[in-house]
């Protein structure tokens, strides 16, 4: 039916509702946590902060997973894409001006880069039904 969000666009909220609660949490409640088992430099204030955006991220994964039309969820998918597509830039650029980052930066580029190719096939397939 017209307008209707996609089985495969649904699990793809509901996992990046998972990946991101997940970080949200410890960058938000426990960033020493995540300084000292990844050897990320410490910065506990930024941690936090980049904590909540990664939080609201996923709550309003979760809300687009429990949606039932593309009209309630489109500004979300746009949302995502550029979340994830600009969080891609800034890993990069931190990478090569700070090159003494772990190598979780580049975990963190996957995965922004993963979600970013996900979201946007959501997109384009989305807009053509």
């Amino acid at each position: 039916m017209p307008g209707e969000i996609s089985k495969l666009a649904k699990y793809i909220f509901l996992l990046f509702f998972i990946v991101t609660l997940i970080f949200g949490v410890v960058w938000f409640f426990a960033p020493e946590y995540w300084n000292s088992i990844s050897g990320w430099p410490s910065e506990i204030a930024s941690g936090r902060i980049v904590g909540m955006a990664v939080l609201v991220m996923a709550i309003g994964s979760i809300l687009a997973f429990r949606a039932s039309s593309w009209q309630q969820v489109e500004l979300y998918v746009i949302m995502a894409l550029l979340f994830n597509f600009l969080g891609v830039v800034g890993m990069l650029w931190n990478v090569l001006t700070m090159p003494t980052l772990p190598w979780i930066a580049w975990v963190l580029i996957g995965l922004n880069a993963l979600f970013g190719v996900l979201y946007l096939y959501i997109y384009f397939t989305q807009k053509k039904v």
